[in-house]
């Protein structure tokens, strides 16, 4: 099964060849800035997973507890279908899927992003696991994976025509670190992965390995 490093690798090459430098100088800033911070103090592993409300594809606001129905969820936190990390991340959680159904885990997508845009970009790529709207970032807050875009990255998004605060309809310019959990059945944290170098992402087959 392909891994996810060689498309992140890519992406990154393609990026620092088509991308202004001073650009990516804000975005490599952005993250050293970030990687000085604590994240994650309200989601380790052990403890119980939030039941903060979330929208589902319905647009109704339920506790994301729910959704869990009692089994192994794999919840993967994105930033939305303007990131291609994120479309790579998608593009490997549905690789991995049938295996990750095979050892009675579910998957539950999340993003700040609108739930229209969201139901959207399912639809375009056909994901087969529930995608669900994070709405002003409250979840994220709960779990401590939440920040604000810096002033001096911000202007450098909206040059690329990445607007956070209409594409997540808040008034900062917020989003949750890429983070991946699984919750085991009772809805306790068992396993963790968070970076906040956006372009690092999970290797699902470490997630196989611990089930």
């Amino acid at each position: 099964m392909k891994e996810i490093k060689q498309a992140l690798d890519t992406i990154t090459q393609g990026m620092q060849s088509q991308v202004p430098v001073e650009i990516l100088n804000a975005f490599g800033n952005s993250i050293a800035d970030l990687q000085t911070k604590s994240f994650g103090t309200k989601s380790e592993v052990g403890m119980m997973f939030s039941s903060i409300e979330v929208i589902n594809e319905n647009n109704q606001k339920v506790s994301i507890d729910k959704l869990f129905q009692g089994k192994k969820t794999l919840v993967s936190f994105v930033r939305g279908n303007w990131c291609p990390f994120c479309n790579i991340e998608t593009a490997h959680l549905m690789s991995y899927y049938p295996m990750l159904q095979e050892k009675g885990v579910e998957v539950i997508v999340v993003s700040p992003m609108n739930i229209e845009q969201l139901r959207e970009w399912k639809r375009e790529l056909q994901m087969p696991f529930s995608v669900v709207q994070d709405e002003d970032l409250t979840l994220g807050e709960a779990l401590d994976i939440k920040f604000e875009l810096q002033d001096f990255v911000q202007p450098h998004y909206e040059m690329l025509g990445i607007d956070l605060k209409h594409l997540n309809q808040t008034e900062k310019a917020e989003l949750n670190i890429p983070a991946v959990y699984l919750v085991d059945e009772e809805g306790r944290i068992s396993f963790r992965y968070m970076d906040v170098n956006y372009g690092n992402r999970l290797e699902l087959k470490e997630v196989i390995n611990v089930l």
